[in-house]
């Protein structure tokens, strides 16, 4: 329930931290065939309310935050913590992550790691291990139906 709240809370009010993403803001995955148009799906997130991210049929959505990045995939949430950026002669950004605050302390979790990449102002490419997926940025600016 905590994350629920850090999610609407989110969405368009977002502060800064010593240790930040290359990002920050509500990103959704665009590969997803449901929504024909980009701010339809952010628009659908505005009208229907996060609830609609924990029942499975909405696409990937990651929210970066204050050093940490919350990722609702398939109605399960994860919450990771920034532990570094690199920044590559290519461009992009190499992240190192570990769980969440309340998971850090766990042995057998390894810090994960995955590669950001700025398509466009409103586009980013995380690749995490063979997979890469691309994001579009929710902007505050949607217009109301």
């Amino acid at each position: 329930m905590q994350i629920l709240f850090f999610i609407v809370g989110s969405l368009f009010s977002l502060a800064a931290s010593a240790q930040t993403y290359p990002v920050s803001g509500v990103w959704i995955a665009r590969e997803y065939p449901f929504f024909q148009f980009t701010e339809g799906a952010c628009l659908a997130l505005k009208k229907i309310g996060v609830e609609a991210l924990f029942e499975g049929s909405f696409p990937t959505v990651m929210i970066f935050s204050n050093g940490q990045r919350f990722v609702v995939q398939g109605g399960r949430a994860a919450e990771r913590t920034i532990k570094s950026v690199k920044s590559p002669a290519n461009g992009g950004f190499l992240i190192a992550e570990s769980l969440g605050k309340r998971g850090s302390w766990l042995p057998w979790f390894k810090n994960q790691s995955f590669y950001l990449k700025m398509v466009s102002p409103m586009t980013i490419e995380i690749t995490e291990g063979r997979a890469s997926s691309r994001f579009f940025k929710c902007s505050s600016g949607i217009p109301p139906l």
